[in-house]
């Protein structure tokens, strides 16, 4: 018998023996001093539009969980626009929750603000296991102060840049697309599709973020926003201003000449990476991807595209904490909580089914034991929730997949800084003002739309006003301190 037939069959009588005993408010239940009472019930938040099936999932999800862990989780996702905010209205008024999704920026501020439990202490007990499973780069990244305040996804290291281009037309020319390693060399190739091809937007750009930076060996040392970045290969970890670099006024003056060209879509400065017409064809695109570029930017796009990777292989803390399950430092059930984060990361049935949904409802497994789905109505957000390298792999996906990934983390390089914590909070005026004049210039410079020799020492000055000179002297001296304290160790 199949295990859903077994989890069907079990669900009615466990969750009628469940409320019969009465279920309190979301997060209030407590265990008797006798063990009698209900069973404990976490509550669970993530990122994630709420599925049709999100209910048929959770209940799955907690017959498992009581027969295995002896305690259920209230699933709750909360969507793209709104998450941030929930989980700030969370923290400010003590709302009860116990575990939540959370990211770089996210998980460091709100581990220095002491509102993650440390979870330091379950990595050798309760966590073993994860912690074994989990890569140790990942684990350098989440270290904050030393302690470890989430548990970062385990999947690809590092998110490199990739171009993207359409299979049909580099077949059509016989493209040899490694002919062409930067943005500056593909002119020729530009020129002919913008020629032979007059219905291909030649070279798609939008205002989103494209890490432009690491393409040309920079990383930044905090975020985008702020562009004071390194050099990967520079072991000093000198910060400079990106904007002041031979290699981005290069790169601003080739865009620009690409717009005037033509080959760049005229919207660009205007235009978000997903907002997409269904009657636009593009040649090239420029974003960041994993392993097996190919097959998910074709279904990401809909179309079959082949890429060519353009940047190197960089683990840094950003990319290594884009996706971390962390524990509400107010939980009142921290044991509990450790026992889900290790389940998620070690037990398959559990991983697999956050992330497909139920065998039997939302997908079955072909004769190669891969995922096919039956239903739209529910998809995990894979980056969100645990270890991929336990997932099955959907049907058209190389069935060898994860063994693709470890071989791409394992030639991925460590960032000078991978773990270094910015503390920037005494200098929060200073950051705001940089992000603005950034958000005013970097839509219409970064798409090529604007003549650099006007706009670049316009940006500039207002930068220095801005105050990224203090930003650039404070984050070199916090380096620094970090790295001499690293070598005394």
């Amino acid at each position: 018998m199949d295990r859903y037939r077994i989890v069907r069959r079990l669900l009615p009588f466990v969750l009628v023996a469940f409320l019969a005993a009465g279920c309190g408010e979301e997060g209030e239940q407590e265990r008797g001093s006798e063990g009698l009472d209900e069973p404990v019930r976490l509550v669970y938040y993530t990122i994630g539009e709420p599925d049709e099936g999100l209910e048929q999932v959770e209940e799955a999800l907690n017959v498992l969980l009581l027969e295995r862990y002896g305690f259920t989780v209230s699933y709750n996702r909360v969507g793209w626009n709104d998450y941030e905010a929930k989980l700030d209205s969370l923290f400010s008024t003590n709302g009860k929750f116990d575990i939540a999704f959370a990211w770089t920026d996210n998980y460091v501020e709100n581990a220095l603000a002491g509102n993650w439990l440390d979870l330091t202490a379950y990595m050798e007990g309760i966590c073993t296991e994860t912690y074994e499973a989990v890569n140790e780069k990942l684990w350098k990244a989440a270290a904050v102060n030393g302690c470890i305040y989430g548990i970062p996804t385990n999947k690809e290291l590092a998110v490199p840049m990739y171009f993207l281009y359409d299979r049909e037309l580099v077949e059509k020319y016989d493209v040899d697309i490694g002919q062409y390693p930067t943005l500056e060399s593909m002119e020729p190739l530009l020129r002919i599709i913008s020629s032979e091809e007059p219905e291909y937007i030649p070279l798609f750009l939008a205002n989103s973020n494209v890490n432009f930076a690491s393409m040309g060996g920079y990383e930044y040392v905090t975020y985008a926003d702020i562009p004071l970045v390194i050099r990967t290969g520079d072991a000093s970890a000198m910060v400079v201003n990106l904007y002041e670099t031979a290699y981005y006024r290069e790169l601003l003056d080739t865009l620009h000449q690409y717009y005037i060209a033509g080959y760049i879509n005229e919207d660009a400065s205007v235009r978000t990476a997903f907002s997409r017409f269904p009657e636009e064809k593009v040649f090239l695109r420029v974003a960041s991807g994993g392993p097996e570029s190919d097959v998910s930017f074709s279904s990401t796009f809909g179309y079959p595209i082949v890429t060519q990777c353009a940047s190197d292989l960089v683990v840094t803390s950003e990319s290594a904490l884009g996706g971390v399950m962390a524990v509400n430092a107010r939980t009142g059930h921290p044991e509990e909580c450790a026992v889900f984060l290790n389940a998620v990361n070690t037990d398959p049935d559990i991983r697999n089914l956050l992330n497909y949904g139920v065998e039997g409802i939302h997908y079955e497994l072909n004769d190669d034991g891969q995922v096919v789905y039956l239903t739209d109505n529910y998809r995990g957000v894979a980056y969100t929730q645990g270890n991929w390298f336990i997932l099955k792999t959907v049907a058209g996906e190389n069935r060898d997949k994860w063994d693709v990934y470890q071989e791409f983390n394992d030639i991925a390089i460590e960032s000078p800084l991978l773990g270094f914590i910015p503390d920037l909070s005494d200098f929060a005026a200073e950051c705001d003002n940089v992000g603005q004049v950034c958000r005013r210039y970097e839509n219409a410079l970064m798409t090529g739309t604007v003549d650099p020799d006007e706009f670049l020492p316009k940006l500039q000055e207002a930068l220095e006003q801005a105050g990224i000179g203090i930003l650039q002297q404070e984050l070199q001296r916090q380096i620094h301190l970090w790295m001499s304290s690293r070598r005394e160790r």
